[in-house]
């Protein structure tokens, strides 16, 4: 899977709504967030949220399963 279609599924799944945020997400990240964020949908999590932090590093999902609220940070090291 190219890092396009990649960026599509990042603006699809997660709710990443800039185009280029999607793409630098596809391309630092490849599809491991992806794959995180179907595990924890898997285990009844709902991500509700994305954001950067560090803009070239850090991608936090934000999630929630019933009232507890969660973030999740991937970070390239």
């Amino acid at each position: 899977m190219d890092v396009f279609e990649l960026a599509k599924k990042y603006h699809d799944e997660l709710g990443i709504k800039e185009p280029s945020m999607a793409t630098m997400a596809a391309e630092i990240f490849d599809d491991l967030g992806l794959k995180i964020a179907g595990f924890l949908q898997e285990e009844g999590y709902s991500v509700v949220g994305t954001k950067f932090i560090d803009y070239d590093k850090s991608l936090v999902l934000d999630i929630t399963k019933g009232e507890k609220r969660f973030e999740i940070t991937l970070r390239k090291s």
